[in-house]
């Protein structure tokens, strides 16, 4: 599968950035690997249900591109990055946000972002990603 290791860099109240490495050993595609979970995200009331939003990304890949999922047991795509890119700013317009804040949540949200990869097979391949989000929460 490939290592993958999660990193919190930066955590406040309404603020998380946390660090994705990631390093193939050529068996295969990563498919909604959980990078973060609700308990992550730390509620602020216990009648709330975690959730966040998806402020910037960084990013550097090398030979695969990496979709940004959330939510559900079928998760949803939120944005892929390309091997092309670096960098992508959201904060203009509030940010990306997980399906869990939306008024009427999939009845089968779980609260998690997932990633999933193409390309990624090929041993030796590796990528870091650096992901900036805002916690949030909606009524549980």
């Amino acid at each position: 599968m490939g290592q993958v290791t999660v990193t919190k860099v930066v955590e406040g109240p309404g603020h998380l950035v946390i660090k994705i490495d990631l390093l193939s050993d050529g068996t295969g595609e990563l498919e909604n690997y959980v990078v973060l979970s609700p308990s992550d995200l730390n509620p602020r009331a216990a009648d709330k249900a975690p959730a966040f939003s998806l402020l910037q990304v960084w990013y550097g890949l090398v030979w695969f591109d990496v979709a940004i999922k959330s939510g559900t047991l079928a998760p949803a795509p939120m944005w892929t990055l390309p091997r092309d890119l670096d960098h992508i700013d959201f904060r203009s317009f509030g940010g990306i946000q997980d399906v869990n804040v939306y008024s009427n949540p999939p009845a089968d949200d779980n609260g998690k972002l997932t990633i999933s990869t193409n390309g990624f097979d090929q041993a030796g391949s590796s990528g870091t990603i650096v992901l900036e989000l805002r916690k949030t929460s909606r009524a549980s």
